[in-house]
């Protein structure tokens, strides 16, 4: 009598490290592969059908698609110029932004590039209290007066 038929195997390809979206910091992971394998006396002896790969975590031990492996978080510097991005298009003077930087413990050099890149070439001035704003800005949030 013979005996045959199928089962599916998970096999381990690679090990790393990566960053993972729920546990948001650097974990290992192990990269899996999914198959199904023809099997004869529950020997198993060729692949038959292959259903994916897929990423572990070691952490959270999440299951994610591959393309996680390929995800790089930002950076402190990328954080913060989307901090003071925000911090000025919602209408925070750049005089006020510069301020909150050094204030944080950034370099002076550090703070008036961050939010030079941030505020970019359109800028405002207003006429009443001299703050300057980014040209998204309609009124000065100091005194309220129309740029």
């Amino acid at each position: 009598m013979i005996i045959w038929g199928s089962r599916g195997r998970e096999i381990e390809l690679e090990s790393g490290h990566f960053f993972c979206p729920q546990c948001e910091s650097e974990e290992s992971y192990k990269l899996y592969r999914v198959a199904t394998y023809f099997t004869l006396y529950f020997i198993p002896l060729f692949e038959t059908e292959n259903h994916g790969e897929y990423v572990k975590c070691g952490g959270c031990r999440g299951q994610y698609k591959t393309a996680v492996l390929n995800y790089k978080p930002p950076t402190k510097a990328e954080l913060m110029l989307g901090s003071v991005r925000a911090d000025l298009e919602s209408g925070t003077p750049i005089q006020m932004a510069r301020t909150k930087l050094l204030n944080a413990g950034n370099e002076p050099a550090v703070a008036e590039k961050l939010v030079a890149v941030a505020a970019g070439d359109h800028v405002k001035t207003c006429s009443t209290c001299d703050l300057t704003f980014v040209d998204t800005v309609s009124r000065c949030s100091s005194c309220g007066a129309a740029l």
